[in-house]
């Protein structure tokens, strides 16, 4: 489970998620989370 960088709080669900990939490469998901102190980070999702 990612943890907020500001709080240390662990999320467990994304808000959203997409792939980052460039061009000719295997892709890595990203999440958007939000921590139960109302901070908004992105994590590596899995």
């Amino acid at each position: 489970m990612p943890k907020c960088p500001k709080c240390g709080a662990e999320v467990d669900k994304p808000i959203k998620v997409w792939v980052l990939a460039p061009k000719g490469r295997k892709g890595v998901k990203i999440g958007l989370y939000k921590c139960p102190n109302g901070h908004y980070f992105r994590a590596k999702a899995e």
